[in-house]
């Protein structure tokens, strides 16, 4: 009898959990509903889906099948695969090497600066990069040599010489976010351009000053003291010039935007050329950017840079499209021997279906998630994120997200409450709204969860409250 009571609060018990559960979807699907109701999601697609990692099983979906945009969502896909092949521990590796032979401190030949995809080389991002080139020249002071008769170029062979997918839009591909990756990048590829406004409204607002220095035709306006920033720059990589379009408040005094450095590898070239010029080795030839080496050479020194965690804190945390794009087609490149855009998509689908994912479920064409052309459904998400979880680098992987306190979407992450944590990773794009992560709960539960909206006819600060209340349901989980 005794026993039999037992196993009646045994399963009491267990009923008890499993209807509080129950009851918390309940509370996640009652809030879902609620936004589809709403004027301007009425159009839109929203799909929703939680899944329990711990026990296996989706909790809760809503439209888990539709194909979205992901935005940059792709970047969970893409630094994962990273952390998968190429190990916590990696770095890329840019060599600087010279040809030809060195007599009484000169040079007769040329030096060679071989890019590795480095989406941080000569990035103003951190301090201790404005010692690049000091690093570079010092090895070659200590080899003895004061005079280059020959050339500096640069070696882009290990990706393709397209930067930019081409499905990326053309109000993307001149601003800084959307310059894409070189085999040898320059301060992220981008230029840093700061503005004042005119003294009345609708003159043209003033550029003060242009770094690194490239020709800009300037159609920016000064609007009324409430405007709202909007600048955006135009133009292809390769093209010399920019050209910007927008306004800025009456009133400003200074603000910056970035936009894309049109010929990354070439302006590292002259720039570094200039760099030895101007401290103590003189250079006879121009600058250039070649495709191969040269028959016989030798090396001078190897500049390494951040880790692969640092990278891909980055690239998730800062939505570094740069970053992202260089490890897709670095990806590519130990697949098939050459960074382009179709090897590295080849890797991804090679990679999904290791995890045993349907990638019928998937379409990827980049790896920062700028193309129009990826879209995944909530599903597959949930069921990667679940996968990934399961891997030795996940710990790495996870400590890596998190919405930057600096940015608006930082808004939809709730309290949480006491014993849990959660991981969120924004996808933002005009008219594209998703938050995807992981939770786990104060009973030491892990859930995977996709909020993915598409379409939607409101602002974007009023869908990021809508997605928040989705949120708030899932850490009650």
């Amino acid at each position: 009898m005794k026993y039999c009571k037992s196993l009646l609060l045994i399963f009491f018990a267990a009923f008890g959990l499993s209807a509080i559960q129950a009851q918390n979807t309940d509370r996640v699907d009652f809030v879902v509903r609620h936004i589809t109701h709403r004027p301007a999601v009425k159009h839109a697609s929203l799909s929703v889906c939680i899944h329990n990692i711990t026990k296996d099983s989706t909790v809760y979906s809503r439209n888990e099948d539709l194909s979205m945009m992901p935005a940059a969502i792709n970047k969970l896909f893409t630094t994962a695969a990273a952390y998968s092949r190429l190990g916590p521990k990696f770095t890329f590796e840019n060599y600087l090497y010279y040809s030809g032979s060195i007599d009484q401190g000169t040079l007769n030949g040329d030096l060679i600066m071989v890019g590795s995809g480095d989406p941080f080389f000569c990035s103003d991002r951190f301090r201790y990069t404005d010692s690049t080139f000091y690093r570079l020249a010092n090895n070659l002071k200590k080899m003895g040599i004061k005079r280059i008769n020959g050339h500096v170029y640069v070696d882009t062979s290990i990706f393709e010489d397209e930067m930019m997918h081409p499905s990326w839009q053309w109000a993307d591909i001149g601003n800084g976010y959307g310059s894409g990756a070189c085999g040898l990048n320059f301060n992220e590829n981008s230029v840093d351009v700061h503005f004042k406004a005119a003294r009345r409204v609708g003159e043209p607002a003033i550029i003060t000053s242009i770094d690194p220095e490239i020709p800009i035709a300037n159609h920016v306006v000064t609007g009324p003291r409430d405007t709202v920033f909007d600048i955006c720059f135009f133009g292809s990589p390769y093209e010399d010039k920019r050209m910007c379009r927008g306004i800025i408040p009456l009133g400003t005094s200074d603000t910056h935007f970035r936009a894309s450095l049109p010929h990354p590898a070439q302006f590292m070239a002259q720039s570094f050329t200039q760099y030895l010029r101007n401290h103590g080795i003189a250079v006879s030839g121009e600058p250039s950017v070649h495709f191969s080496m040269p028959k016989q050479y030798r090396k001078v020194c190897v500049d390494t840079s951040f880790n692969l965690f640092t990278i891909t804190a980055l690239t998730t945390q800062t939505n570094s499209n740069i970053a992202a794009e260089s490890l897709f087609k670095v990806l590519g490149c130990l697949r098939d021997g050459h960074g382009c855009y179709s090897s590295g998509r080849k890797f991804m689908y090679d990679y999904f279906r290791e995890l045993n994912l349907d990638t019928r479920e998937a379409k990827i064409v980049d790896g920062s998630g700028l193309s129009r052309d990826n879209h995944v459904t909530a599903y597959f998400v949930t069921q990667f994120l679940d996968a990934v979880a399961r891997q030795p680098f996940f710990w790495d992987f996870a400590s890596a997200l998190g919405i930057s306190r600096n940015l608006p979407e930082y808004a939809v992450i709730p309290e949480i409450p006491g014993g849990c944590s959660l991981r969120v990773k924004s996808g933002i794009m005009p008219g594209v709204r998703n938050y995807v992560g992981y939770f786990t709960n104060d009973d030491d539960q892990m859930f995977s969860f996709a909020i993915m909206c598409n379409n939607y006819d409101c602002d974007d600060a009023t869908m990021d409250r809508l997605i928040k209340n989705v949120i708030e349901e899932i850490v009650k989980l």
